[in-house]
């Protein structure tokens, strides 16, 4: 816990708090991954060629079997290749990522990955968060890869409050998600 009030919303103080968002990446780290529906949602608002905010990483076919293996929501993704769709960065952080700002995108037209984050859904079907919790800031600034909602929440109805969301809205984007994901992979 930070000890202070919570002053606006969570993820416009992360990167004030400690000292970079989840749409800032360090050296060789990706983002987010993208199925094709969230390629297409997002040319179609912004006119942009794939090419100008989509990045491909190409992996073993161990390497995407493992991938799924960890995230059920990605089950079928590699179907047709082995090719990982994420997010392009520019310096450091997402093409879409605004210093001070955020997301230019509207929540409707962002990555449903993005939209999910932090909550995961684990391979024995249970929900929680992608990272552990430090319980202290500059621990977590120090670590690098801390979400500031875990920090000041002291459970996972906390940080769900925290996102503005409830476990049955982040069900239903899950399956969203696990519905792209399938199409993705038949292609």
């Amino acid at each position: 816990m930070t000890g202070e009030v919570p002053q606006g919303p969570v993820c416009a103080r992360c990167p004030r708090l400690l000292g970079a968002s989840c749409c800032e990446v360090k050296e060789g780290e990706r983002l987010a991954t993208l199925t094709r529906a969230d390629v297409e949602r997002i040319q179609a608002h912004t006119r942009l060629a794939a090419r100008r905010f989509v990045d491909e990483e190409v992996l073993s076919h161990e390497e995407a079997a493992e991938y799924e293996a960890r995230r059920p929501l990605y089950r079928g993704y590699f179907a047709r290749a082995p090719v990982r769709l994420t997010l392009r960065t520019r310096a450091g952080a997402c093409v879409f990522h605004a210093p001070g700002k955020g997301c230019v995108l509207p929540a409707e037209v962002r990555p449903v990955a993005c939209r999910l984050y932090p909550f995961e859904r684990w391979p024995d079907g249970s929900w929680s968060v992608q990272m552990g919790r430090y319980g202290d800031l500059s621990e977590a600034r120090a670590g690098g890869d801390a979400c500031l909602a875990v920090e000041e929440a002291d459970s996972m109805d906390g940080v769900l409050e925290l996102f503005g969301t409830t476990r049955e809205q982040v069900e239903a984007l899950g399956e969203v998600l696990a519905g792209e994901t399938g199409r993705h992979g038949r292609g």
